[in-house]
């Protein structure tokens, strides 16, 4: 493979770019495993109990797989002036797994019995909203495997990042117009419920753009 020719990697290195890559994949399990319980209380299948504690056991993994990855970098003499911004890279693609934790339990509270919310849920703007989401994940995936390969690859793949990072926005857009419109089906408090779940659904498209903000960070740098 053609490497970065101003930042070369060495055993330790890239032992720590392949375990930034497996954290990443624990992540996507992570959201991969939210969407499923997504799935399941929008079919009105709430005998999803084994699904939510998936989330919560995959979110707990992947801090798990960060803590020692920043701690091999904080204890190690490599990565040069870039150090930081590696551990920050990790630290956000761990907020991704946070996201579909949090929006997880938001679910869970909130599709107790209102019609209107379930409606929400299986509406085609949640669907689409859910698939930018994962191809936000999906996206990010890739721009970091690119680090491996070489500067070229990560500037062409942080855009695919963004796009799908602004799809979910519009999508999310979309939602809160319906969740808000008149005339109003859901009572307060589940339209409050719904309202918290969007947004922290989102963070997960969110926090996929923050990381690849920092990769750009890393090439700005040097790291290529």
């Amino acid at each position: 493979m053609t490497r970065f020719p101003s930042f070369s990697l060495g055993g330790r290195e890239k032992s720590i770019i392949e375990g930034l890559e497996h954290h990443l994949s624990v992540v996507k399990e992570c959201v991969v495993a939210y969407q499923k319980l997504v799935s399941a209380y929008a079919a009105g299948n709430e005998s999803s109990k084994e699904m939510f504690v998936q989330v919560f056991d995959l979110e707990a993994k992947a801090k798990a797989i960060r803590r020692d990855l920043s701690a091999r970098i904080s204890e190690g003499a490599f990565f040069g002036g870039v150090r930081e911004d590696i551990i920050n890279l990790i630290q956000t693609d761990d907020h991704i797994a946070d996201s579909a934790k949090d929006a997880a339990r938001l679910l869970v509270i909130g599709a107790e019995g209102d019609q209107g919310y379930l409606d929400l849920l299986r509406s085609e703007h949640m669907s689409r909203f859910q698939g930018n989401l994962l191809s936000a994940v999906t996206a990010l995936e890739a721009l970091i495997q690119g680090l491996q390969v070489n500067r070229s690859a990560v500037l062409a793949r942080v855009r695919a990042v963004e796009d799908c990072e602004e799809a979910a926005d519009t999508e999310k857009d979309q939602l809160l117009r319906q969740l808000f419109s008149k005339p109003r089906t859901m009572d307060p408090v589940s339209i409050i419920e719904m309202r918290d779940f969007i947004f922290a659904s989102d963070e997960i498209a969110d926090n996929s753009e923050r990381a690849s903000d920092v990769v750009l960070v890393l090439v700005a740098k040097g790291y290529g």
